[in-house]
């Protein structure tokens, strides 16, 4: 019940990202995925991945941050729309509504069998395409025309 309780806070978050008119509204919500997605990961598994990814999508947030602050430093935040809250609550009533058992072990495979010797091709392929899109990205941009540069 509680995972059913989340997975629905999270596609609520996700299609409030949508309406979000501000890039701090964004970030917030983003991280208030990130959470809940920690939280449901820590109640399927026991690995460290849960604490791992929120710290990584917590280091995003933080150049994100940098980067609006660098961009727009005064912009006001954008009021809350308050027709997203009966939307939340509709979502969850469905969700609720249902009265299936879900069995989490059957729709979440281990993970520990994506990491082993035999299954090494797509994590590494994973990492050879997250280093090439970096090398893409330092090459590409200049420091002397990005957003923080420095003001001489």
């Amino acid at each position: 019940m509680t995972l059913l309780t989340l997975n629905t806070l999270v596609i609520t978050l996700f299609f409030s990202c949508l309406t979000s008119m501000s890039p701090v509204n964004l970030g917030v919500t983003v991280l208030m995925i990130a959470l809940t997605m920690s939280t449901i990961l820590c109640m399927i598994s026991t690995s460290w991945f849960s604490f791992i990814m929120f710290i990584i999508y917590v280091g995003g947030m933080l150049v994100m941050f940098a980067y609006f602050a660098a961009l727009q430093p005064n912009q006001l935040i954008a009021k809350w729309n308050w027709i997203i809250i009966p939307s939340w609550f509709m979502i969850l009533l469905i969700m609720l509504s249902q009265n299936t058992t879900i069995t989490w072990a059957q729709h979440f495979p281990n993970t520990i069998e994506l990491y082993t010797v035999t299954n090494m091709e797509m994590p590494l392929l994973l990492a050879l395409i997250l280093f090439l899109a970096l090398v893409v990205v330092i090459k590409t941009a200049r420091a002397d025309d990005g957003p923080l540069r420095p003001f001489n």
